[in-house]
């Protein structure tokens, strides 16, 4: 069971000359869960190819944030949780979001989820010729 969102906004994180873009990640919780679904996303960039881990905050072409709560849900097939990362530029514009829900104990769908907002917005921002 899945569900996802994405929207677009036009600005060039990056020029796509340079390589992959530098990829922050912010998550401001203590939450166990939200930390491991944070472990995915970070493995999931790293596996893209199209985007990398930023050495430093300051470094960033996108950032992708990771609200402080996840909605966990019930089902006859076990613990669920619905996920939000939402995809901005280093200046903080907006340009994407996914959401998405994932059994508890397998998070990397939402994670991957998440990477493809992240890559369609590069690819749509690029597009746009801004």
């Amino acid at each position: 069971m899945a569900l996802s969102s994405a929207s677009f906004a036009a600005e060039p994180p990056a020029p796509a000359s340079q390589g992959p873009s530098k990829v922050c990640i912010d998550v401001q919780s203590n939450d166990t869960l939200i930390n491991e679904f944070a472990g995915r996303l970070k493995e999931t960039v790293a596996e893209s190819g199209a985007l990398s881990l930023a050495p430093t905050d300051d470094s960033c072409n996108l950032q992708l944030h990771v609200p402080g709560n996840l909605l966990r849900f019930q089902t006859a097939g076990g613990l669920m949780v619905s996920t939000v990362v939402i995809v901005t530029s280093s200046s903080d514009r907006y340009l994407s979001t996914s959401i998405a829900a994932c059994k508890a104990n397998d998070l990397k769908p939402c994670a991957v989820r998440a990477v493809a907002a992240a890559k369609l917005a590069l690819l749509m921002a690029a597009s746009d010729g801004t």
